[in-house]
Formats: structure tokens, sequence, C-alpha cells
């Protein structure tokens, strides 16, 4: 009977281990899927001479590295970071730099014009090309303004479906969180549900940067790398933004987001409040700054009816690229281009005055293009390592983790073989117990 038992639980260890494996294999492409090992132990012999009690399963182990799970998620939240970044910039860039709406084609529009006047400043036709030349420039201060904008509206909904999505998360693990519990509380196997945790925060850490504390009944508390709670034990925060602000809500307590929040979300703040509204600030300030200049030099001088100079530009306080335009009702006798009637009528006093303002007009817009394509280019590197770095962390995970097909068959060959002797054991044990009976 001792062989026919000792043989029956090698039988049944044999299948635990082979149905263990055809599960690790059916999951071979399931993303954050741990493969699970069978552990065995032999059974305590009883007195006298006895060879034992056979093998018995003393439970299933989920094969995983919380270093190298946290290596990834800590990859994961940079790459999607600088990536969110770098996408950014390169559309402003694009934007900014464009032969079809950059500055410097309509700068150089305008400039040419007034240097076609600079020969007949009292003739009607080259005053009315400056006129028309500096409401094409002032129709790219809108455009650039208006993409710069519009691009304030992408960053900001996206913000918002990031939120969502992070919210979404957040629960989920909350919720797998309590089933754990409930789980290993009765000493069921967590792996599966364990997996599912895992591959949930891998893809919230894409989304925001966090930290996790492992917690004796098997849950796992959740933070922001400041430290801000987002699931403590089975509750869950909100993320939340109000206006351009973004916050964490838990419970009756709000923590302010910035840019160091890290991954997608992180790096939308960044480049919303660090990048765009100063880009877009800076815009504002090249409008105003060409637009006095331009309308100063020209209140000092005298039109063609010797009356002083009107604006060429008008613009509101708060919005000047966007709100830029040629002043209402200019006609071209009144471009004020020359100077003092004492110097002669017609005369381009004036004219080579405002000329002389054309060096200092380029200068603001090609630094700010200058600094933003020196940004974007450090930011698309980085994104590139940080990709290579979540690549890299992937495969570490996955070289302990992920299902191997070999190692499996060559498991799986091995249980065989030690089912069929198990089940050889059986039926000597069978042919061994018939002769005795025969002999009795």
């Amino acid at each position: 009977m001792a062989m026919i038992n000792n043989a029956l639980s090698g039988l049944l260890a044999s299948q635990t281990a082979l149905n263990t494996m055809s599960q690790n294999v059916a999951n071979v492409n399931v993303p954050g899927y741990s493969r699970q090992e069978v552990q065995l132990s032999a059974r305590q012999a009883g007195f006298g001479v006895m060879g034992g009690n056979g093998v018995q399963v003393t439970g299933l182990r989920r094969v995983t590295d919380d270093f190298l799970a946290v290596q990834l998620w800590r990859a994961e939240s940079d790459a999607g970071y600088r990536s969110q970044v770098s996408a950014y910039l390169e559309q402003m860039e694009t934007v900014l730099d464009s032969q079809d709406s950059s500055l410097l084609p309509g700068l150089n529009n305008f400039f040419a014009a007034l240097h076609s006047a600079a020969e007949t400043p009292q003739s009607i036709a080259p005053r009315q090309q400056i006129i028309a030349s500096a409401g094409a420039l002032a129709q790219r201060f809108n455009h650039l303004a208006a993409q710069l904008d519009a691009q304030q509206r992408r960053v900001l909904d996206q913000a918002d479906a990031v939120n969502s999505q992070a919210n979404s998360l957040l629960a989920q693990v909350a919720e797998l969180n309590d089933q754990i519990k409930k789980v290993g509380a009765k000493g069921g196997n967590t792996g599966i549900l364990e997996d599912s945790r895992d591959e949930t925060l891998r893809r919230l850490s894409e989304l925001v940067e966090i930290r996790t504390s492992r917690q004796q009944d098997g849950t796992v508390n959740v933070s922001l790398s400041l430290g801000q709670p987002l699931v403590l034990g089975n509750q869950a925060a909100r993320i939340e933004r109000q206006d351009q602000d973004i916050s964490v809500h838990f419970g009756n307590q709000v923590f302010p987001l910035d840019g160091g929040t890290g991954g997608s979300l992180g790096g939308l703040v960044l480049h919303l409040h660090q990048q765009l509204q100063p880009a877009r600030e800076e815009l504002n300030r090249i409008a105003a700054d060409l637009a006095t200049r331009i309308n100063d030099q020209l209140a000092l001088g005298e039109d063609l009816d010797g009356q002083p100079g009107r604006p060429l530009f008008s613009l509101e306080a708060g919005d000047a690229a966007g709100s830029i335009r040629v002043t209402e009702g200019l006609r071209a006798e009144e471009l004020a281009l020359s100077g003092t009637s004492a110097a002669g009528p017609g005369n381009n006093d004036n004219l080579r005055a405002l000329l002389a303002l054309e060096d200092d007009s380029y200068e603001a817009f090609r630094t700010l293009v200058g600094e933003l394509a020196i940004t974007s280019a450090q930011w698309q590197a980085d994104a590139a390592a940080a990709r290579n770095i979540r690549a890299e962390a992937q495969a570490r995970r996955d070289g302990v983790s992920g299902v191997n097909l070999d190692e499996e068959a060559m498991n799986m060959m091995t249980y065989t073989q030690h089912y069929q002797a198990n089940a050889k054991v059986i039926s000597t044990a069978d042919q061994l117990f018939n002769t005795l009976l025969n002999m009795m």
C-alpha cells in the first residue's frame, strides 16, 4: 500500500505541475503575466523502516522580482514624461519655424516694402504696399498666437483624458487590493490578482510617477513621488483639474500638482506652465515691442499733408500677438515717412529712421526660435534615451517573470516522465499485490 500511496502522491504532484505549466503557456502573450512554479516537498516518513510517505505540493510560487517591477514603473514614468514634452515641443518648433507661419517672411516683406518706398516716399503705391505688408505681418502674429492657444487647449483636453484614465486605474488598484486581501486571508492563490494589480500599476506609472508600499495583508499603498496619497488599501484618490490647476483629492484633503508629478500628466503640466505659456508671453512681448517702436517713430514724422503721423499698428493689452492689427481706416497718405517739413516736402528722413529698426526687429524672434530648437532637440534626445531604458527594464522584468516556451517545454517533458514513472510504480505495486493474493 505504501508504494501505491507514494506513487499516487507523485501522480497528483506531476499533474499539478503540468497544469501549472499549461497555465504558463496559455498566458505567454498576456501583458504583465508572471509565470508560476509548483513548490514540492517530501512528506514526513512514519516510524519504522518505511521508505516514506511520498511527495506533496506545498504551494504555487509566483516568479517575480519587486525591484525589477519598480524599475520598470519608474522607466515607464520617465518615458511618458519626456515623450509627452518632446512631442509638444516638436509641434511648437514646427509652427514657429515654418515658412508658412514664421514671422521672418512677414518681417522680410514689411521691411522690403519700406526699402522700396525710400526712393519715392511721396508715391501712393509704395505706401499702400507698406500698409499691406504690415497687415500680412500682423496676420502672422495672429496665426502664431492662435496656434499656441490651440495647443494650450489640446494640452488641457489631454490632461482631462489622462486624469480620467488615471482615476479609473486607481479605482482598479483599490478593488484589486480588496480582492487580494480577502483571497489571501482564506489561503487562496492570489498570483493572478497580483499580476493584474502590477500591470495596472505599470499602466498608471505611464501617467504619473508612483511610489508603492506593500502591506502585510498583501495590499499595496500607492502615492506620488512627492508623497501625495493615491491608494490606501481599498480607498482611491481622484485627480481633477480646475482651469489650469491640477490636484489630487483624497477624502477631504486636496494636494496641488506641478511638473514634478512625472509621467504623461507631469509632462503636460510642465509643458503648459514652463514652455508653452512663456513662449506665448514672449510672442506678445515681441508684437508689442515691434508695434510700439514703429508707432513711436511714426509719431515723430509727418504725413503727406504735413500732419503728425498716425500709428501703423493697434493692439490690445494682454494679448498683443493675438490682437495686433493695422490701424483701422489708415490711409496711405497718412504714413509719416517724412521728417519735418523744413527738410522739404516728400523727404524720407523718418523712413530711414524706420529702416534703422530692422535689425532689432528680427533678433527677439530669432532668439525665441533658436532657444526653442535647442530645448526641443535636448528633449527629443532625452525621450529616445528614456524609451531605450524602458525597453531594457521591460526585458529585465520579462527575463525573470516572463514565460519562456523552451523552458516550459523542457519542464513538461520532465514532469510527463515523472507522471509515467509513478504510473509504472502503481502498475508494479498492483502486480505484486495480485501475485501475493494468488499465493494465498
